[in-house]
């Protein structure tokens, strides 16, 4: 729909790179308030309010493709960007809370089969619904009765947990809301192990989620396809995880090896990019190269997160590594964009087209590999390997670090809390926040 959609609307490469970004801009904050929202009110209201924004994003965007009108696009993926990525967090808090150690990766895994399989039949379906009906808005719209159906279903969930509170004794509920009492001083003593992660999903995420916004386009100019062959072979990207990460959830809460399969996904990324942007081979290979990267590094990556962190903060927790993502996601997003226009362009539209786009995403996946063999490093001689542990082993690995993983919580909720916080702490969220304004200064710079 890359091609489509800039040719609808008459934008750039750079103006279609902004529109995309738009969603992953406002998730560049949303996720660390949700996060914050959902620790100190639970995930009820949370999640009400980002399906409201979703299927009212949604439904502005359909509009806009009668209006030809790009601002009103921008405005309705703001609106859905401003739900989708509290969504996310919302269901991936819930499973984390629920799920401890065994279980809980096969949980996580289910919901992220769930969310490719839809990502898979979209990509696939939108240019043939497109064409069916003679108008590209049309895809648009089957996405809003889609959005409006998980709208309805969140309502019978909300209307559950409603109906179980009832019926739970008082004391049980007290005991409950004591054990994820949120303390948001505890975003100070939050370890380095969890930092890296976040650096991780700054880059192997960003990676990924601007590389499925454009690679559409890549496989039409590079190898000589119509949309319809693209987007069908685009959709490759999406199959390895619906077949691999409900294997792969087992696999972890079994094995383990969490740390070994992340570094894995960096390089299984970066091969995937040298397939796809200098080499001859079926594009049909370098995506499902890629495809093995996503399903291996958000279960990797989430999963890390829920056993390290305390239920208290996960919310808070997931919410950064969102934030990180869509942060990373915007500023590739953006400087793709620029690489099109300012380079791909002089070329014209052309097999060549993207030479400096898949370079720039070569080295950005070969930062994310050395990030990723510093969390390998970290968790072997800093946490007893307790990412790497098999279930055998994890109660043991969990034994030894308990004493680490409670110490935030004892530290933020001290009365001499202060005396504890050295300046390094800061450091963290001081680089955060500089690549937090960066995304936004070239999203308003692009979109002007």
């Amino acid at each position: 729909m890359r091609a489509l959609s800039s040719r609808e609307l008459e934008i750039t490469n750079t103006q279609y790179g902004a529109l995309q970004s738009s969603v992953s801009a406002v998730n560049t904050v949303l996720p660390i308030l949700g996060g914050l929202f959902i620790d100190a009110f639970g995930t009820n209201s949370g999640s009400l309010i980002a399906t409201s924004l979703i299927m009212v994003g949604n439904l502005i965007i359909s509009l806009s493709t009668h209006m030809q009108s790009f601002s009103t696009m921008v405005v309705g993926r703001i609106l859905y960007g401003l739900g989708s990525g509290s969504i996310t967090v919302v269901q991936e808090t819930i499973l984390g809370s629920w799920f401890k150690g065994k279980g809980l990766a096969i949980t996580i895994a289910i919901q992220i089969t769930t969310s490719r399989i839809a990502s898979f039949l979209s990509m696939g379906t939108a240019i043939p619904i497109a064409n069916r009906f003679g108008f590209y808005g049309a895809a648009f719209w089957a996405n809003f009765v889609v959005c409006a159906l998980s709208f309805g279903i969140n309502l019978v969930y909300i209307g559950s947990m409603r109906r179980i509170h009832r019926n739970t004794p008082q004391h049980l509920l007290d005991r409950l809301r004591t054990k994820h009492k949120f303390n948001p001083r505890l975003v100070l003593f939050l370890f380095g192990v969890y930092w890296m992660i976040i650096v991780e999903s700054f880059t192997l995420g960003g990676g990924w989620n601007s590389f499925l916004h454009i690679n559409s386009e890549l496989i039409k100019l590079r190898f000589g396809v119509n949309d319809a062959v693209a987007a069908w072979s685009a959709s490759v990207s999406q199959i390895m995880p619906i077949f691999l990460v409900p294997f792969l959830g087992w696999f972890f809460d079994l094995y383990g090896l969490r740390t070994d399969m992340l570094v894995f996904s960096t390089s299984a990324f970066t091969f995937s990019m040298l397939l796809l942007g200098f080499s001859k081979v079926n594009p049909l290979v370098g995506l499902v190269v890629f495809s093995i990267s996503l399903a291996l590094g958000p279960l990797a990556e989430i999963t890390a997160i829920s056993l390290i962190l305390p239920s208290s903060s996960l919310g808070t927790g997931l919410g950064i590594y969102k934030s990180a993502m869509n942060t990373g996601s915007t500023i590739v997003d953006i400087v793709v964009g620029v690489l099109q226009d300012r380079g791909s362009r002089l070329l014209e539209e052309s097999a060549h087209s993207y030479d400096y786009v898949m370079a720039f995403f070569v080295a950005w996946g070969a930062l994310s590999t050395i990030a990723a063999g510093m969390i390998f490093l970290i968790d072997r001689f800093k946490w007893h390997s307790l990412l790497r542990s098999n279930a055998s082993d994890r109660k043991e690995a969990y034994h030894m670090a308990k004493s680490k993983i409670n110490r935030p919580m004892l530290y933020a909720t001290a009365s001499n809390w202060r005396d504890y916080v050295a300046p390094w702490n800061f450091v963290p969220l001081i680089v955060l926040g500089c690549m937090l304004v960066i995304s936004w200064i070239l999203f308003a710079m692009k979109l002007a």
